[in-house]
């Protein structure tokens, strides 16, 4: 590894069924589960580099695969919640997000006993912001210590403008502002900054658009200030996951340079320290 920076960073790995992408939720498509062998290929590879992860899981894919679980569990990553069916935080509302939460702890200690306390959460497809702040009370009264689901760069599909980069105190009455008496840390998407501008670098669709060799030049520079956050799913880290017919764009957003992933993971393994993210955060 080099020598410029010992920082730690944080990895990040979104446990869900390759079809349940948004832009694949309406494609009809047989929804034969793959995630096992998608999830063996990246903790073969944290192991090779003895690296540790959080990985948020989705409840029923977790019920649907204990012995995962506990493997991942075993191996020492960190096991976080990424909701209960992957639907985002505007279509459940808040008392779908209390009993999904509810339900992913049940489901999660059932497997790997009473004991494991579940610290961390990451809404599906980033769907936390202004409209569904209303988010953050509900994960502080259900002992949520931190949160990893706010992207800093408006888009499309996701995310907010005009909050932190770095980790902060989140409260409910306006998450632009950090709370320094919140007893829920924000650990937002790592984003690039420049003149004002911002440009996502750190995971998913961003990892396989953005030269390496351009990211890691980034990432060097963010590191000298603070940590960053690496976000994959382990259906874009293997060769077998299915292509099916999208729209161009979906498909684009999908699919593209996604042979990349894996290999560019394992450059940034190689070129910078990476660990749970409650041990980032030390909670």
């Amino acid at each position: 590894m080099d020598n410029f920076e010992e920082r730690t960073n944080a990895l990040s790995i979104d446990l869900e069924e390759w079809y349940q992408p948004d832009l694949l939720k309406n494609a009809p498509t047989a929804k034969n589960s793959l995630v096992e062998k998608a999830t063996d290929v990246l903790l073969n590879l944290l192991r090779k580099y003895n690296s540790k992860a959080t990985f948020f899981v989705v409840g029923n894919v977790a019920k649907d695969n204990p012995r995962l679980i506990k493997r991942i569990y075993e191996e020492s990553h960190e096991i976080s919640i990424h909701g209960l069916t992957h639907s985002q935080l505007h279509d459940i509302g808040p008392e779908g997000l209390q009993y999904e939460l509810a339900e992913c702890k049940n489901i999660l200690r059932g497997i790997l006993g009473n004991n494991v306390e579940i610290k961390g959460f990451r809404a599906p497809s980033f769907s936390l912001g202004k409209n569904t702040s209303w988010a953050i009370d509900i994960l502080k009264k259900l002992q949520i210590k931190y949160d990893s689901s706010i992207f800093p760069v408006k888009n499309f599909f996701y995310g907010i403008n005009d909050v932190p980069l770095d980790i902060y105190g989140i409260s409910g009455n306006n998450i632009n502002v950090p709370d320094a008496g919140s007893n829920l840390k924000e650990f937002p998407i790592t984003a690039f900054e420049f003149w004002k501008l911002r440009f996502p670098i750190s995971g998913g669709f961003f990892l396989r658009l953005i030269p390496i060799g351009m990211q890691l030049r980034l990432l060097k520079l963010i590191n000298k200030k603070r940590p960053f956050i690496i976000y994959v799913h382990p259906w874009e880290c293997f060769k077998e996951t299915p292509k099916i017919k999208l729209s161009l764009l979906s498909s684009f957003i999908t699919y593209y340079n996604i042979k990349s992933s894996l290999v560019k993971l394992e450059i940034l393994l190689k070129n910078f320290k990476f660990d749970r993210i409650d041990k980032v955060l030390g909670v």
